[in-house]
């Protein structure tokens, strides 16, 4: 009854959860809700929510879901690596607490939430029809994706921790392209 009454009084109480949580996380990360604050603030039982998600973890892996697709659909914009990296790390960049979620999740929550794993194949697919030798062995293939993928990572986190050289996220993107090999930079990056 009051599953019913929900969905009746919010439309999709699932998509209200989802929209609220994720302006949430972008504003001030994980923390800043809990599935009993969004409730009260949507206007439906603390229990309403369970039977969407059975705890906040749910919650926050079908969020990552959600910025994995949305980066997949911008990463198949780019046309070649630089677009590629540039897409990736602005994308990490503009959404660091939903970012931060997305790198999070844990290798078991992919592979037993299927929609988690949707969204991180479909970033894996768009980067390896671009990123991806035409040679080679799907080994080789993953590998060169994943080269790339960790550099982007691996930057875009020493960036934010503020572990490198205080600058613009815009001379980082600069800075982490010319590391890449992608653009060259006259400037010299240190720790």
């Amino acid at each position: 009854m009051k599953k019913a009454r929900a969905q009746y009084h919010h439309g999709d109480l699932r998509q209200a959860i989802l929209d609220l949580a994720k302006s949430k996380l972008e504003i001030g990360g994980v923390d800043t809700f809990s599935l009993r604050s969004l409730a009260a603030e949507i206007g439906v039982t603390h229990g309403a929510l369970y039977n969407h998600f059975i705890n906040k973890d749910a919650l926050l892996s079908a969020l990552a879901a959600i910025g994995y697709h949305e980066l997949a659909t911008l990463l198949s914009e780019a046309e070649t690596a630089e677009q590629h990296m540039r897409l990736y790390a602005t994308f990490a960049l503009k959404h660091r607490h939903a970012y931060a979620n997305m790198m999070t999740r844990s290798h078991e929550q992919f592979k037993t939430v299927p929609e988690l794993q949707a969204g991180a194949d479909a970033v894996i697919n768009v980067s390896l029809a671009l990123l991806a030798p035409r040679q080679g062995s799907e080994t080789e293939k993953r590998r060169a994706v994943m080269r790339h993928w960790m550099l982007v990572h691996g930057g875009v986190s020493l960036h934010i921790a503020g572990t490198l050289q205080g600058r613009s996220d815009d001379a980082f993107i600069a800075e982490l392209l010319a590391i890449g090999g992608l653009q060259s930079s006259s400037e010299e990056i240190t720790p």
